[in-house]
């Protein structure tokens, strides 16, 4: 189970079920993180759903997706990752679909923004990074963790104009990761006569 297996890497025993959806038949738990730096809010549950992947994502067809927040989130305040991760989570069985690396979700039809001081209202799915580093992760075979990353409009039309890969180098050029900053602002720039 993922819970186990994360408890387990983190040496953490503080996790706590935030989240029920019996419809889907997953559920959101929250472990804060040995370093006390961060909190995993993850699935567990969505890894029973075979996904139909195409070859480049052959090793995701049982997922879990994952917010990496701050310690000091209070999600009794600001609980928009208890409810987008809930929505997200229901898409693939839901629209008998399938996620994978680079998948972008909008936040709402029309997108808003998540809240009213961070404008980000798009999410794109990616491997996890941090979590791998902080971690060393060595998740089972069979299922694998998809980090849920809020992204700026202006960063999902890079990702449409470029691609998901180029959007990535330039997270990783400007030091984003899936650790929610909600003090970030957008990596790219409104495109002036061509240019990014």
């Amino acid at each position: 189970m993922v819970r186990e297996e994360l408890i387990a890497l983190t040496g953490r025993d503080d996790c706590s079920l935030l989240f029920e959806n019996t419809a889907y038949n997953f559920k959101i738990y929250r472990l804060k993180v040995a370093d006390h730096s961060h909190d995993i809010l993850f699935t567990e549950g969505m890894a029973n759903y075979v996904q139909e992947v195409n070859e480049e994502n052959n090793d995701l067809k049982h997922i879990e997706l994952y917010f990496y927040l701050p310690e000091y989130w209070n999600l009794e305040v600001e609980d928009w990752p208890i409810y987008w991760l809930d929505r997200i989570a229901q898409v693939p069985q839901k629209n008998n679909t399938w996620f994978g690396h680079g998948d972008t979700i909008p936040a709402g039809n029309p997108p808003i923004s998540l809240q009213p001081n961070f404008e980000a209202n798009h999410f794109i799915l990616s491997r996890p990074k941090a979590l791998d580093e902080l971690i060393n992760f060595s998740w089972k075979a069979s299922t694998k963790l998809l980090a849920v990353i809020p992204i700026f409009e202006k960063e999902l039309n890079f990702k449409l104009r470029n691609s998901h890969s180029v959007l990535f180098k330039k997270f990783e050029k400007n030091n984003i990761d899936e650790k929610i900053d909600i003090y970030r602002t957008s990596c790219c720039r409104n495109r002036f006569l061509g240019l990014v």
